[in-house]
């Protein structure tokens, strides 16, 4: 077989443009890693990986392109690690890539349009943060840092999302 095959899902899915106040782009076939860990295995875990894995609630450690986000107490999504080195007994890795995929928001209204569908006040969070919930209805997780964020969404929910988006997007960016 020649040539990748695989599409994203948003394959064919068109963005519209909002000016400079919010761009929207789909990044997929982002590598992500589930880890799973407890009491010093956290640590060392994060040694194997490159990259702290953070123990405070919602945040993100990032080296390099390789982020961390927390999830859990004894949960982590590892991003941007192409191919994970071999993990010390006591830790749990699973290659969740397929799994998600991730939708790119910047701009001055980001949160602005995000508060359309999100009950979460990201406001109060810190520079680098990360969190769990639910947007339009759909099972998320946002991390964002420096006026972006990025929407890691299940592949069987972005079309949906990607929709929903560009609708609360006219209402924000007009």
């Amino acid at each position: 077989m020649t040539g990748d095959r695989r599409h994203s899902p948003l394959h064919g899915f068109a963005f519209p443009r909002f000016g400079d106040r919010l761009t929207i782009a789909e990044h997929p076939y982002l590598s992500q890693f589930d880890v799973r860990a407890r009491g010093e295995d956290v640590a060392t875990a994060g040694r194997a990986l490159g990259v702290d894995l953070p123990t405070t609630p919602n945040t993100v450690a990032t080296n390099g392109q390789v982020a961390a986000l927390w999830l859990g107490p004894d949960e982590w999504l590892i991003v941007g690690v192409a191919d994970p080195p071999p993990i010390p007994p006591g830790v749990g890795l699973v290659d969740v890539s397929a799994q998600r995929t991730a939708i790119d928001l910047h701009g001055r209204a980001v949160l602005e349009l995000l508060s359309f569908g999100c009950a979460l006040d990201l406001e109060r969070l810190g520079p680098r943060w990360c969190a769990q919930t639910e947007l339009a209805r759909t099972s998320v997780i946002l991390w964002g840092s420096d006026g972006q964020v990025r929407i890691l969404v299940r592949a069987s929910f972005a079309r949906h999302l990607a929709a929903w988006l560009v609708d609360a997007a006219n209402s924000v960016a007009s």
